[in-house]
């Protein structure tokens, strides 16, 4: 049986894009598995813990993330998610192609 997981970060993401920037979701998923917090009395824990040479990383089943998302939900309906994820577009006003941020670029010296 192939089961589809996703890693604690990207765990954290989807929690956050369907019950909204309530928590620090990649926070409480560590101490979830530590068993030191819950979301609402709902515990998370992680399908398997796979050994990268480094150390272990937690995966998280899809379905459970799903079912844990639609218990949440159920729990605290005005948890859901009101405020978009803050996107910001930055170009860079010499057309030089540059990625960095407008904010962080210095002035260009005649």
């Amino acid at each position: 049986m192939k089961v589809k997981t996703v890693s604690a970060s990207e765990t954290a993401y989807i929690l956050r894009s369907k019950l909204g920037a309530v928590r620090a979701f990649d926070d409480l998923l560590a101490d979830m598995r530590r068993g030191r917090s819950t979301y609402f009395g709902l515990v998370l824990v992680p399908f398997l813990c796979s050994h990268d040479g480094k150390g272990t990383r937690p995966y998280y089943s899809l379905s459970e993330i799903n079912d844990f998302v639609r218990a949440a939900l159920r729990v605290a309906p005005s948890s859901t998610a009101m405020v978009p994820i803050q996107v910001r577009e930055w170009t860079c006003p010499y057309q030089t192609g540059h990625q960095l941020p407008v904010k962080l670029m210095l002035p260009l010296s005649a």
